[in-house]
């Protein structure tokens, strides 16, 4: 079978025939395999038949890079998106979208899912993400009987159980197709400088048992200049070069600048290419624009959550183009977006989690290894891992090259929103909805079991907190519930705060620090230099006095106290500050960025639904603000 003069692997045949017959279905197949193609065609046959299809993925990178593919492939008018900090063309046939949104419109019960054919889910594996997994299950549970769903996922072993978890969950049958086969196959190596390729019988001639000893072994961290010498004498480029730390990224990029990896008229495409996008992006005033120029002409660049998106977004458009030759990466670069290269280094096998270090789950060594060998260009893709053989674990070499994928779990938890909003609806009948997460599921039955008891006591706890709190009278939705139930994503706070009357003693340039603090996690901002903003707002206190409030209630995981450590910079961006002045705060641009634009989604959203027009009139002067050049994803998404 041809679709659009591509000949079909048989997976992707049987995945289109499931389409012709208006099925759901879960297609799992190794990175590279063609599962976008299935997207599209289901995309095709929707809009074939006047219908609409919904696209979401886990990462807005991803997001916004379907939306520039699908653009391209169906026309701007058939295309649009939806992330939060972006709206463009929201009736178009096909909508790109944050699972978030879907699952918002879900529970509102949104006009705009009439007409919905397909759901596309990529990426379903994410459901397995502990933070955000959970909307991947509420969306599947509640979103109506009348849309059909396509998951698409990397190769998990209980893809069976899942398929039938849903099909139960949604009464209708999930078709499954699997493939294993790559069409690029993987040849996997381990490095090291001194010993060059090894396998996995000499390193563990060598490997230590004694703890202490290895130790010592790893405080002897190879550099990764032997490694990419030896890849270049390979003649392995493009690579990506995997490191699970934001500065190796950076450094390890700068040690290789002397290379000069690119020919003379590719730095001069590199040259021209930038300075384009440098105008279109707002970066002419950008003061590391020079440095990063000078770097991107070699042919090395880095990708990682710290740098501005603009920039971030450049790097993505040269490494697409073929004017990158390394790409030095965290795993983030892995996770759905689609740039192929001839081989992925990995600078090491483990990563720290925050406390310790631990070996690379099997399933992530797989999406990262899998971005090597780009078909119909690559015989081959290489894989080569960075190791200490004294170090290193020979056994967990073993599980990295031969387990399969670990199991997708359940991460279900519901959001004070998602209870909120079923709760006025079905009153104690809502039981009977969570009880159908996919964590129940796989206890066997649907009857309530102790896990499930567990669950079942703290979204108790949480209605009894809700209604002491005045969100809820009885099972009816007050004000202030009605407006946390639309916020979604710190909804009691903001419903609570503007009941409270916090947001009248602030002035419209203290609103968005208002809702940083709130916003600012613990994780997102280590090494942040002490601020000298000193302001006291009421707010405070009245968050304070909400998380006593659920502590009371024996509420697990309560809210946070509110946090203004990246005060001082949101304060001066607030204020007109340019890129410049906001990078003299020590702390890394993407991060600041990507704070900003949670703070633009979430003061969108409340101008949106509070009732009061003069509050809701100073949080769109707020939105005006902050929404400005580099924070403006939209209008970085249009010129793109």
């Amino acid at each position: 079978m041809k679709y659009h003069n591509l000949e079909l692997d048989p997976f992707q045949v049987e995945a289109v025939e499931a389409i012709d017959r208006g099925e759901s279905l879960i297609v799992a197949a190794p990175t590279g395999c063609g599962k976008t193609l299935i997207a599209e065609y289901a995309v095709e046959e929707s809009m074939k038949h006047g219908k609409k299809t919904i696209y979401t993925a886990p990462i807005k990178a991803l997001s916004n890079q379907k939306y520039r593919d699908f653009r391209h492939r169906f026309g701007d008018e058939m295309v649009g998106i939806q992330t939060g900090d972006v709206t463009i063309n929201p009736d178009a046939r096909l909508l790109i979208m944050t699972t978030e949104i879907f699952r918002n419109l879900i529970l509102e019960k949104s006009p705009r899912l009439i007409d919905t054919h397909y759901v596309i889910f990529d990426e379903i594996h994410y459901l397995d993400d502990p933070e955000r997994g959970t909307v991947w299950e509420e969306s599947i549970i509640l979103a109506p009987r009348s849309i059909r769903f396509m998951c698409l996922s990397a190769t998990v072993p209980n893809i069976k159980e899942l398929a039938t978890w849903m099909g139960t969950v949604r009464d209708t049958t999930f078709k499954i197709i699997e493939e294993t086969e790559r069409p690029v196959p993987l040849q996997n190596h381990f490095f090291h400088p001194k010993f060059g390729i090894m396998n996995i019988k000499s390193i563990k001639r060598k490997y230590r048992e004694n703890p202490a000893v290895r130790k010592k072994f790893l405080r002897r961290k190879p550099s990764s200049r032997r490694i990419v010498q030896y890849v270049i004498e390979q003649d392995h480029l493009p690579s990506l070069y995997f490191c699970f730390n934001r500065k190796a990224c950076e450094r390890n990029a700068e040690q290789h600048m002397h290379l000069n990896l690119l020919s003379d008229d590719e730095r001069q495409q590199v040259s021209k290419l930038v300075d384009e996008l440098a105008v279109q992006y707002n970066l002419c005033d950008y003061e590391r624009l020079g440095y990063l120029k000078t770097l991107w002409e070699s042919g090395c660049a880095y990708h990682h959550a710290g740098i501005l998106p603009a920039a971030k977004e450049i790097v993505e458009r040269l490494f697409t183009a073929g004017l990158v030759k390394i790409l030095f990466c965290t795993e983030t670069f892995a996770l759905g977006v689609n740039m192929p290269a001839t081989s992925v280094i990995f600078d090491e096998l483990e990563k720290f989690d925050g406390v310790q270090f631990n070996y690379l789950m099997t399933r992530e060594f797989n999406q990262m290894a899998g971005r090597a060998g780009r078909r119909g260009m690559d015989e081959v893709g290489y894989v080569y891992s960075q190791i200490i053989p004294e170090a290193t674990d020979p056994n967990q070499l073993q599980r990295l090259l031969y387990s399969k994928n670990e199991r997708i779990n359940s991460r279900f938890f519901a959001s004070y929103s998602t209870i909120l909003n079923l709760y006025s609806q079905f009153g104690e009948s809502v039981f009977e909805i969570f009880q159908k997460s996919f964590h129940n599921f796989r206890k066997g039955t649907f009857s309530v079991t102790k896990a499930y008891r567990t669950e079942e006591d703290q979204i108790k706890r949480r209605i009894k907190f809700l209604k002491s709190a005045g969100f809820l009278d009885g099972i009816i939705l007050t004000q202030k519930g009605q407006l946390a139930a639309g916020v979604s994503g710190y909804e009691i706070q903001a419903a609570e705060l503007y009941f409270s009357r916090s947001f009248e003693e602030c002035s419209v340039d203290h609103l968005p620090v208002i809702l940083t603090a709130l916003i600012t996690e613990e994780n997102r901002r280590k090494n942040v230099p002490v601020s000298s903003f000193q302001l006291k707002f009421d707010a405070e206190k009245v968050i304070r006095k909400l998380r006593t409030r659920e502590i009371k209630y024996g509420i697990t995981n309560p809210i946070r106290e509110m946090d203004f450590s990246l005060a001082a910079p949101v304060y001066s961006w607030s204020k007109g500050c340019d890129l410049k002045a906001l990078g003299e705060f020590g702390i890394p641009e993407g991060d600041l960025v990507r704070t900003l634009r949670m703070v633009v989604q979430l003061l969108r959203t409340l101008r949106d639904r509070i009732p009061d027009p003069e509050i809701s009139d100073k949080m769109h002067q707020a939105l005006v603000l902050v929404n400005r050049d580099v924070v403006d994803a939209q209008a970085q998404l249009e010129v793109g």
